[in-house]
């Protein structure tokens, strides 16, 4: 160790050229780095959405969710399945195995397993399922809404130019069209004529599928060359479809299509209607590459629309909704202004303890440090996000910490007389040892968070990357740079004679305890034991702390049947009365989609209705904003709990945490009717439960269901067969797709339907006659009779069984996830429904389930950093009981954790959990210093050396806390802008630290005295007992 000091001493200009070096790689990699606001999250989720336009959800889960559930349910690797069926879509959701060793394997599994089941689908599925993976790398990273008073062709022809063009945009992987409705061909028949002319349904789908072709004939080879032969029977003009020959009688008698219909270019039925700040339109959703830098991609966006905003159509706007990367530019401002006030605030102690001189070197270590990991990230392909300046704010007094041990030691040996050199070789040797062993067990504090695995691991994952490598940085600059600056730099060695009094103060004061060890040590542990029972019945978890609030999502629902047309009336007035109790300074934009009720932001549906929408109201940064965003979210809840004429309302924040689920998610599964029963008594119980604010179940009332039953005797007697009924049904309710044609710009579909005025009646089936094989006419009540009856809007399963979710919210200040949940657990066991219903099951998953989870991996990561730090500390001190007193410390520094959170009523969530975590290693590392000094006193019974040696432990523990304390002070309590994601981790270090450095300045040094005792006490009982070799032996 002193060969490599002494190495780096005799050459300051390589010391000088690593420096310079270190920090313009470090400051170009800034330069070329990713920033974003959160690392990419593998969600462990994989979907299977199959769509068939006009199938109930009844008719969805028989032939499609079944089928597919049947094949889905034998991949291995798989740990929960859930499908919704849904009006027209079914939604299959896979939960993967984190601890599956091969996800890859599981992937190709789940494609495979639908692959197999394709051949039992529906033969008219427009599409074949699509598999996605969800992950925040799906997430849109903005929206680009096009509004104006136009017709709808043409803001549709602006949305395709504007998908082609983003698409060109560096860093863009993809745009989603919203609210964009494809192009068809209506169809419209003419009852009458068709019974007139005899011609059936079968007739028009055969001609047009014969008529409407393109097709390779092959090629055809010559002398000189060969050329490729094209079949074209495709329409140049869809609407060409009218003069398509349906029935060819003698020339000149033919029946034409447009004999029978009315053919009309049309759009498909709205399933969601976008509207932004008042105006219909259409919303593209942009997303980014993986690689892509987010701020960079967002600017070229925006710079894109500066410069053609100019060639818009007149009446067209554009508007630039949900851009994320102003939320990560105020993380960022804001985590960066904490980080510099933490920066200021730790050199000012260090020239306060050290003197200007020696604060500046020792605080160099800090930006070589930084830069150096910034530099290393870019290369390993991680992000700037907040994950990563997270972990920079929670080691920044860290950083310091070695090398204030290093220059303190070396300042002390120029105090004894040697030389600056020799100072600087024997002062960085004295501490080579503990300075080593408290990197290694802060490294080893957080090293356990590479084992969460699950999302909270790729969550994470991040922190102890960044961490680690800071670390080490810090650890090379303090033992081999530090000491070559200080070898060649005057500074003053008189100690300041304020510090030098506390000093001697703390000798005297823990001398007094050192005498009466065993009373002091057993009122601190009284203490302990009474604070922490009391402020731990204060404490109240929660997986993920409450976030500023930007994004306001409003759940709508009107009486079944409301057209499109009412609700987006409705939702008119919703957004007036929303924007008039809003600060309109602290207003971006208010978006309604009408048709659905989703708010998850990972793609999560509740089905499509009419009668449905969410309205979503985007605020300002919180650094921003005029009124808090706490203050604009009560008021829209007071608003909505004003309104009278909507079947539901609710209200939620939308949270940026990578939580799935909600408060309570309880699932009933059953096959028969009775799990409804037990679902309403369930809510009813929820109802009464204190801190529970709402309560829901997932089952919802849809559209009536039109049940046909068949005459089988009738329909062979007048030639029909089943499906010429139910597609004569369709024609004459929703329309039916009977062909499709592929254009330069898009895709238009033909449908066959009856006129508008007539369609989805229930006169027109009772009116309806089918044309059968032979050119007759049958009345539909001839072979079948039908009948009305209420239907669902969503057919849920889990594990392939049925099942009905019932939901609660909870007032987190009032109670907590656990407890809610454990009293409804203990209701759902009073209640034995599983043995009064046989083949009922539950299952509470949602928050709670991710929560234990997480807890769960939490607690094996805690322990085995415990192990592993013990292991370390175990080899340097040759020693069990030294260990154990260095742990001791710990339950202390938890105490001040729990008393600071209980005070000021924070909850204990995840992200402080891993503060606590990281506490391990910084409390560690002050009493590995301390024990370290003890242990070089040759007489350990000898009060007064005890004392004096503890003392001289004194400046560099405090000096070392003091950093750390105010080197996250200003993230915790927001002096340079509030960060409620960061803050909860940060205050758990800052408070562990206070207490732990208390503890391990006033009772580590009783502790080790006692130890010694007990080392002594227990030598004298083996003496007793063991002979001396040199005794007689009549004498035992």
């Amino acid at each position: 160790m002193s060969n490599l000091v002494r190495f780096f001493i005799e050459r300051p200009k390589l010391v000088n050229l690593i420096m310079i070096l270190v920090i313009l790689l470090g400051l170009s990699s800034l330069q070329a780095s990713r920033y974003e606001v959160t690392p990419h999250i593998d969600m462990g989720v994989v979907t299977v959405t199959t769509t068939k336009a006009g199938a109930g959800p009844e008719e969805v889960e028989l032939s499609i969710s079944l089928v597919l559930e049947e094949e889905l349910l034998k991949v291995n690797g798989v740990r929960k399945i859930f499908s919704r069926s849904m009006e027209g879509l079914s939604l299959i959701t896979l939960n993967l195995d984190p601890d599956y060793p091969d996800k890859r394997k599981v992937l190709a599994d789940i494609q495979k397993a639908v692959d197999r089941a394709q051949s039992r689908l529906p033969s008219d599925l427009i599409e074949k399922p699509l598999v996605e993976e969800l992950g925040t790398d799906n997430l849109p990273v903005a929206e680009l809404h096009i509004t104006g008073a136009v017709s709808e062709d043409i803001l549709r022809q602006q949305a395709r130019h504007w998908q082609q063009v983003l698409r060109t945009v560096a860093g863009v992987s993809g745009i989603e069209k919203i609210g964009y409705r494809r192009p068809e061909i209506a169809i419209q028949l003419d009852q009458h004529k068709l019974l007139q002319l005899g011609v059936s349904i079968d007739e028009i789908k055969r001609a047009i599928a014969l008529r409407n072709i393109r097709d390779s004939g092959g090629s055809i080879s010559s002398l000189s060359s060969e050329k490729k032969v094209l079949t074209v029977g495709q329409f140049e003009d869809p609407l060409e479809v009218a003069r398509l020959i349906v029935r060819s009688r003698e020339p000149g008698n033919s029946v034409l299509l447009r004999d029978i219909a009315t053919v009309l270019p049309d759009y498909e039925d709205w399933e969601v209607q976008v509207r932004t700040d008042g105006q219909l339109g259409i919303a593209l959703q942009i997303k980014k590459l993986s690689t892509a830098d987010e701020l960079a991609t967002l600017e070229r966006v925006r710079e894109l629309l500066a410069s053609e905003k100019e060639r818009l159509p007149g009446g067209v706007e554009l508007h630039l909704v949900n851009d994320i990367s102003r939320f990560t530019k105020d993380m960022l401002k804001t985590l960066v202004a904490n980080a510099w006030m933490g920066f200021v605030s730790v050199f000012l102690i260090l020239w306060l303890f050290l003197g200007r001189r020696l604060a500046l070197w020792v605080s160099i270590g800090l930006p070589f440090s930084i830069l150096a990991t910034f530099a290393i990230l870019l290369f390993t392909g991680f992000s700037i996000n907040s994950l990563t300046l997270m972990s920079l704010i929670l080691v920044l007094g860290m950083l310091v910490d070695d090398a204030i041990v290093s220059a303190e030691s070396i300042q002390a040996r120029r105090e004894s007389g040697l030389s600056r050199k020799q100072a600087a070789i024997k002062g960085t040797q004295d501490v080579a040892a503990p300075v080593f062993v408290s990197v290694l067990t802060t490294i080893l504090a957080f090293l356990p968070l590479f084992t969460l695995g699950g999302l909270e691991g790729d969550f994470v994952l991040v922190i102890p990357v960044v961490i680690t490598l800071m670390l080490l940085a810090s650890l090379f600059e303090s033992k081999f740079l530090l000491p070559a600056h200080l070898a060649h730099s005057a500074f003053k060695t008189e100690r300041r004679s304020w510090l030098v009094y506390s000093q001697q103060r703390y000798q005297q004061f823990i001398l007094l305890l050192l005498r009466h060890r065993k009373k002091a040590s057993a009122a601190i542990v009284l203490m302990f034991l009474t604070i922490i029972t009391v402020s731990a019945s204060q404490i109240r978890f929660q997986l993920y702390p409450d976030t500023a609030v930007d994004t306001i999502n409003i759940q709508i629902e009107l009486p079944n049947g409301t057209p499109f047309a009412d609700t987006g009336t409705r939702v008119s007035a919703l957004e007036n009365a929303v924007r008039a109790v809003i600060p309109a300074t602290d207003l971006l934009n208010i978006v309604s989609q009408i048709g659905h009720q989703d708010t998850d932001i990972y793609g999560g549906s509740e089905g499509r209705n009419q009668a449905w929408a969410v309205t979503t109201v985007y605020l300002k940064p919180s650094s921003e904003v005029q009124e808090p965003p706490a203050a604009t979210l009560a008021k829209i809840k007071a608003l909505a709990a004003r309104q009278t004429d909507f079947v539901s309302i609710r209200v939620e924040p939308l949270k940026d945490t990578p939580v799935m689920g909600k408060p309570v998610e309880l699932e009933i599964m059953s096959d028969g009717t009775e799990k409804l029963q037990v679902a309403d008594a369930v809510k009813a119980f929820l109802v009464d439960l204190p801190g529970v604010t709402r309560v829901w179940d997932s089952q919802k009332t849809g559209k009536d269901i039109l049940d046909l039953t068949f005459n089988y005797h009738n329909l062979a007697g007048y030639h029909l067969t089943v499906k010429q009924v139910a597609e004569a049904v369709r024609v004459a309710m929703d329309g039916l797709i009977v062909a499709e044609q592929q254009l330069a710009a898009e895709r238009t579909y033909f449908r066959l339907s009856l006129p508008r005025e007539g369609q989805k009646k229930l006169n027109t089936l009772k009116d309806l006659f089918i044309i059968n094989s032979r050119g007759e006419a049958v009345a539909l009540n001839s072979v079948a009779s039908f009948s009305l009856r209420p239907g669902d809007t969503d057919i849920k399963h889990y594990a392939g069984r049925r099942t009905v979710t019932v939901y609660a919210d909870i007032d987190r200040a009032a109670t907590d996830v656990l407890s809610v949940n454990q009293h409804l657990r203990e209701h759902i066991m009073a209640q034995n429904w599983g043995h009064q219903y046989p083949g009922m099951s539950f299952h509470q998953g949602g928050e709670l389930e991710q929560q234990q989870q997480s807890y769960g991996n939490l607690g094996v990561a805690f322990f085995a950093c415990i192990l592993m730090i013990l292991f370390v500390l175990v080899v340097l001190f040759n020693s069990f009981s030294q260990p154990l007193l260095i742990l001791a410390v710990l339950p202390f520094s938890v105490m001040g954790v729990l008393v600071a959170f209980a005070v000021q009523d924070l909850p204990m969530s995840f992200i402080a959990m891993i503060g606590v975590l990281g506490l391990v290693g910084v409390l560690v590392n002050d009493a590995v210093v301390m024990v370290y000094s003890l242990n070089r006193e040759k007489s350990p019974t000898d009060l007064g050396n005890i004392a004096k040696r503890a003392a001289t432990r004194f400046r560099p523990i405090v000096i070392t806390s003091i950093t750390t304390v105010v080197g996250l002070f200003p993230t915790a309590y927001g002096w340079g802008g509030e960060n409620p994601f960061v803050a909860p981790m940060v205050m758990a270090m800052v408070w562990g630290v206070l207490f732990g450095t208390l503890i391990s300045l006033l009772l580590l040094p009783c502790l080790y005295v006692l130890n010694e005792d007990a080392r002594l006490w227990l030598r004298r009982k083996v003496e007793q007992a063991i002979p001396a070799p040199n005794r007689p032996a009549e004498d035992y």
